[in-house]
């Protein structure tokens, strides 16, 4: 059912814009959102919107905020995540790269840069302002609106010695909602799509792989022709990384599939290794590991995983081990349809065009919270604008209209969906 009101004119584009950058520049990494928490919580309260923390850890959790029903009528979850990347010694030391998170976001006329504002905060914003415009606008709905900015929707996985819930990712702030009462009878994921609708989304095994090897000073190590014998862990790992590799490709072949919602090509990443002393190398190391992000489809045992990669690494006969320190499953949402018509519906009314008829490819092939409410028995998927390039600069941005755009579109959905009544 299609909203007679004009939301459009409860948006204020320079208020969706100051509240997207304020979020944005807000230093809180992964596994420590509490300072963005606070920040989208007093501006929900302090537009006369009920919200309030959910408190996971010292320095995570996660923001609830419910616009409620006459009653009667089916509810709508608006999910964003609070996250962006790591900071820290971490990762200033291993990836030699500016930190995204202190780079924050910025404004050049009406285009929007900075990883921050592009995920997820500059979506968060949108659904915050509609939540805003529905309550602002005074109509009735029966069905509740339910606003969540989530934890650790970005991938990490406790290994090593990074230990606790500080690094637990991939839908740890979702799954957290759902099985402490968060719910409704459908949610949309705010993230970009480029105007594609899905409802299906690929999980992720995080494996790690060992090579044993033998402390040898150098003057009196061996380099023998045979890489078995090979007493350096770090150079029999060259070779278990080109076994994976060959296997990775194979992999992302095999494993292609053609969904209603877009091609799902699941990928492979070596995304980090560590092994030996780096001030004394002038010993072999006695041991070299490898972290590995496995993406499998919907349905996909985690454990069959494991063990087809353990042997692509056999093979290399220098005794590596797999193991896995996670594994998220991938979901297809089902009873789908009544959201997907209203998403459809609603991006018609705003904007004159329809939907994507598919989603890209990397967006049905990641990780995206979606996951956790499928998994849940609550029909989800996933929408948004895209990231678009600036010709000037090449560089990825939101621009404006996008953004407001969103914000009506979300508000119409939210109307629709909370008008049909609870079966």
């Amino acid at each position: 059912m299609s909203s007679q009101v004009n939301f459009a004119a409860y948006i204020k584009p320079e208020e969706l814009a100051e509240l997207a950058l304020k979020m944005a520049n807000t230093f809180s990494p992964m596994g420590h959102e509490l300072p963005l928490a606070e920040v989208v919580c007093g501006w929900l309260q302090e537009n006369r919107l009920n919200a309030h923390l959910q408190p996971i850890l010292s320095d995570r959790a996660n923001v609830v905020a419910v616009l409620p029903g006459a009653g009667g009528g089916k509810s709508l979850l608006f999910n964003s995540h609070l996250d962006t990347e790591i900071s820290g010694p971490e990762f200033d030391w291993g990836m030699q790269a500016p930190d995204l998170n202190r780079i924050g976001a910025w404004r050049e006329g009406n285009k929007f840069f900075g990883h921050t504002i592009l995920n997820d905060r500059g979506l968060m914003a949108t659904t915050m302002i509609a939540l805003k415009a529905l309550r602002d606008s005074g109509v009735t709905i029966p069905g509740d609106v339910i606003f969540t900015g989530v934890v650790g929707e970005t991938g990490a996985g406790p290994v090593d010695e990074y230990q606790g819930l500080t690094y637990e990712g991939k839908g740890f702030g979702s799954r957290h909602l759902v099985s402490h009462g968060v719910r409704a009878d459908y949610a949309l994921v705010a993230e970009t799509t480029d105007f594609g609708i899905s409802w299906l989304a690929c999980g992720a095994c995080y494996l790690k792989v060992k090579v044993p090897g033998v402390n040898q000073y150098t003057p009196r190590s061996q380099r023998p022709d045979n890489i078995s014998d090979h007493p350096n862990a770090i150079v029999k790992m060259a070779h278990v990384i080109q076994a994976i590799e060959a296997w990775a490709r194979d992999y992302e072949t095999r494993h292609t599939i053609q969904s209603p919602c877009g091609r799902v090509v699941p990928k492979v990443n070596i995304g980090a290794i560590r092994g030996g002393v780096p001030y004394r190398p002038n010993r072999t190391s006695t041991h070299c590991a490898i972290y590995v992000d496995v993406r499998i489809l919907p349905g996909e045992d985690p454990l069959r995983i494991q063990a087809e990669l353990q042997r692509a690494v056999d093979a290399v006969q220098v005794g590596a081990k797999v193991e896995t320190f996670l594994a998220r499953t991938g979901a297809v949402g089902t009873g789908i349809e009544p959201l997907a018509d209203e998403v459809t519906k609603a991006f018609r009314k705003v904007t004159g065009q329809d939907p994507l008829p598919e989603a890209p490819q990397e967006v049905v092939s990641m990780w995206r919270d979606n996951n956790v409410f499928n998994e849940a028995g609550i029909s989800s998927l996933t929408f948004g604008p895209p990231r678009r390039r600036d010709p000037q600069t090449n560089r990825l941005c939101f621009e404006l209209d996008d953004l407001v755009n969103m914000a009506n579109v979300y508000a119409e959905i939210a109307y629709a969906i909370c008008q049909q009544a609870k079966g």
